[in-house]
Parts: C-alpha cells; structure tokens; sequence
C-alpha cells in the first residue's frame, strides 16, 4: 500500500534527452537548409532557436515528471497524468501479466530502473511504463503486482527472495559466444557495412590496395583477387561486431523456475528482467539454425500470450544456446511440463516425391531462365542440388507426435524447429488437402496458438491421412 508519488526527479533528464534525439533529425534538416556561407547574425539566431529548443524540452520534462504519479493499494494500480488533459487510469491486479525491470547504462549510474507492467490482451505498448524508479521501489512495485501486495525487504542492491527457487540456469560465456558466432545476424550487418563501404571505397587510393594484394598473387589476377578479399574482410568484419553485439546484448544470461514463474534476466549496457509465467506460455520452440545443426546447437524460445513490449514481440529467448544432448535435462528442471519425444511420427515414403518437386522445379525454372538471359548465367546450376538436397532435408525431418497433453511438431524450412504444443494452449486444429494430396492420401496439419494479434501458425506438410485422423481425434476428446 502506498500514497501517490512521483518518479525519480531523473526522469527529466532522462525524458529531456529522449525528446532531443528525437528532435535531433528535424534540427539537422533545418540545419541543412542553411547556406554554407552562413552568416554570424543567421548563426546567432540558430544558436538561440536551438537553445530555446532544448529548454522547451526540458520544461516539458519537468511537467511531465510533476504531473505523473501513480498509486498501488487494495489491489488496483492507479495513475494519473497530464497538464491540460488529464489522465487517470487503475489497473487491476488480477490483469497483470508481467511486470519487467529494464536499466541502461545511463539509468545505473542515476540509481533508477524502468518499470514496465503487462496486462492480459495487452497492446502494442507495455500498459505502464515508469521510466525512472529507484531500486527499491522497483522491487517494491514487481512484489506487490506479483505476490499480491505482500512487499518483502530489501537491501540496497534488491530484493532478497524468501519464496524458494527451483531450479536456475546461466549461460557460460563461451556459449554466448558461440551463439552470437553461429546466429546468422552477420548477414544483415554485412549489407550495412558493404553499403556504408562503398560511399568511403572511391577515397581509397588505389595504389595502397594494389600494393597490399600483389604481395600475394600474380599481377594478371589482381582485380579479381581485390574484390574477393575485400568481401572477405567484410564478412569477417560483419561476423566480428555481430557476434561482440550479440555477447555484449545477452552477457549474464540466467533463467530461473520459480514456482510457476520463469525469470529471465540478461545484458550489459542495458540490463533486463522478464517474468513470463506458465499460463502465458503458449508453445516451445526449439531451433537448430544451419549454422547450429552440424555442432548439435540448439535455442530455445517461447511463444507468449498477451504480449505487449515492443521488445520481446511476442516471442521471448529462454535460451540463446543448448547442446542437443543437454536439452532433456534442460525442459527437466525448467519445463518438466513439456518434453521432447524420443520417437517421432515420420512422414510416408510417398510424400518424398512432393517435398523434393516442390523445391525442384521452380529452381529448373530459374537455370532454365538465366541461362537464356545472362552470359554467367549457367552459374546457377549450383541451386539444383542445393534444392535437391534441402527437400529431402524437408522430408526427413518433417514429422508429429502426440502425448495425453503434448502436440509436438516437427519440420524445417531452412533452420530445424521442434514446437511443443499444450493442448490446452491449442486455439485450432486444421486439416487441410488439395487435389494432389487426395489423391496420395496426405493431409496437411496446421496448429494455431495465441501468440499475436493474429495468432501464430505451426504445420506440417504431407502428413499420412491416417496420422491426421489421429491428430483430430486427440484434440476434438474432451
């Protein structure tokens, strides 16, 4: 129980430097539009426009820290805000979700966190979100929303738990690094690095790349050879900073069971806790990435319901990276709900052809038309077997199962995925067949959970029909 209160006085520094770096583009524009031969007087004035700029902001903060207080007692969680238009809000306990702790850098060194509370159907955005809170009140809050209202002590650093904990998990340093190695995100930066590359590459002086190659191949070769090492350092440099990006991002990755909760917690720059508990968890993904598969990696995440931070998207990392061989023990002590079945329902012999023509032709189609049209065009002929193979990587690997209470499904498209499905979590069944499938007897299953506004999809192609009347039985039983 507590009066009405306001958030840390940081939170106007805090919100006054959001503002500016929004601000920041319209101030460059105008900045822009200046002539380079730009008078004193005409720079005078834009000195005192932009200071007037920053002092607006920073009024405007003061405001909004003044007039924003919130409340939390007899249940309920009441806010009120705003100047000219008022706005008073109550959320009720039982609504609560989660309640996630967020600090960046600039926030430890202030003492603050941000709170951010999560209702059931929530929106784009957290419900509430407190920008500047101290620790303890923090803590403070998070008990009192998720142990109805019965607020521990706490000591300086936070909250000494007096509930037991079950069974608590942290990832080794190494592993994230082999995550963030094995992730695939180097591709993406790759592109930026290239793009950014080629504004700077005609400032280069020639002669010194020249130099640099002709120590180690044959003048006649040079201008292949140059570009061949220049993407290759791209690359190298782009798998650099992703993976150091990817380490410094989830540095202390520790997953804890706690009665029905699961508590996560990661990062360096900008720390996070997240507490999902199990009625919104709605189906298990476990991913072996391409990269991943050959070293038996695996990472695991969870598909939430109601959820609304822009930051976890309705999909959270539980996590970042698993040996396959570690993975039962794993779900044992932190989801012994959940587990993954030793045999799998493996696909019909006739539903081979299917998985390998679907991916066959249109890449014939493809060589057909680029050898028709570019000189290098029978390059491409590398993509027949490459499809060739991922089909029948398809089909070996699609497959079903079902347990009392467990729908798994397994399938790949370019990455690996098995999906644990409660049936209880289950929002439809569908069984669906075009002509060709008719005629072989296969089915197609699709299975949809609450995950996101429009839901989330998992299926499995060319199943046998027997199997899928199997399936349908098993979730239409009471």
């Amino acid at each position: 129980m507590s009066d009405y209160k306001r958030q840390h006085p940081s939170m106007i520094i805090l919100e006054t430097l959001k503002s500016l770096i929004y601000g920041l583009p319209p101030i460059y524009l105008f900045a822009l539009t200046l002539n380079e031969d730009i008078s004193r007087t005409v720079f005078s004035d834009f000195f005192w426009i932009a200071l007037l700029f920053l002092i607006i902001l920073f009024l405007n903060s003061v405001i909004k820290w003044y007039f924003y207080t919130y409340q939390y007692q007899d249940g309920y969680l009441y806010i009120k805000k705003g100047l000219l238009f008022k706005k008073e809000r109550s959320i009720k306990r039982e609504r609560v979700q989660t309640v996630n702790i967020r600090t960046n850098y600039l926030q430890r060194l202030l003492g603050v966190a941000t709170v951010q509370v999560e209702t059931a159907g929530g929106s784009k955005e957290s419900e509430l979100s407190l920008t500047a809170v101290n620790l303890e009140e923090t803590h403070n809050i998070k008990a009192y929303l998720e142990n109805y209202g019965q607020v521990p002590d706490y000591k300086s650093r936070g909250m000494e738990r007096t509930d037991k904990i079950e069974n608590v998990h942290k990832i080794p340093l190494w592993d994230l690094f082999l995550a963030g190695a094995t992730s695939g995100r180097f591709m993406l930066l790759f592109s930026l690095i290239a793009a950014a590359f080629s504004q700077f590459y005609p400032y280069i002086p020639e002669t010194y790349l020249r130099f640099l190659v002709e120590q180690i191949i044959p003048e006649n070769s040079v201008d292949f050879i140059l570009l061949t090492v220049l993407i290759f350092l791209l690359l190298f440099l782009s798998w650099m900073i992703s993976t150091i990006v990817f380490v410094i991002q989830y540095a202390d990755f520790t997953i804890t069971r706690q009665a029905d909760d699961i508590r996560l917690s990661w990062g360096i720059i900008e720390q996070k806790e997240f507490n999902l508990n199990l009625n919104r968890l709605q189906a298990v993904s476990i991913k072996e990435d391409l990269l991943k598969q050959p070293f038996g990696l695996c990472s695991i995440t969870a598909e939430v319901a109601g959820g609304g931070s822009k930051e976890h998207n309705y999909v959270t990392v539980l996590y970042p990276l698993l040996r396959v061989r570690e993975l039962t023990n794993f779900l044992d002590q932190i989801l012994p709900e959940y587990n993954i079945p030793e045999n799998m329902q493996s696909l019909p012999t006739r539903s081979r052809k299917r998985y390998v023509f679907r991916l066959l032709a249109p890449a014939i189609v493809i060589v057909a038309l680029s050898v028709q049209t570019f000189v290098y065009g029978w390059i491409l002929i590398i993509i027949l077997p490459l499809a060739l193979l991922l089909g029948q990587s398809r089909y070996k690997t699609g497959g079903t199962f079902i347990s009392d209470k467990q729908l798994t499904l397994r399938f790949r498209n370019i990455n690996r995925y098995h999906v644990l499905m409660m049936k209880n979590h289950i929002q439809s069944l569908e069984l669906s067949s075009n002509v060709f499938q008719r005629i072989r007897n296969l089915n197609t299953v699709k299975a949809s959970v609450l995950s996101s506004p429009s839901g989330k999809d998992f299926k499995v192609v060319d199943i046998d029909n027997e199997e899928s009347n199997k399936l349908w039985d098993w979730f239409s039983r009471d």
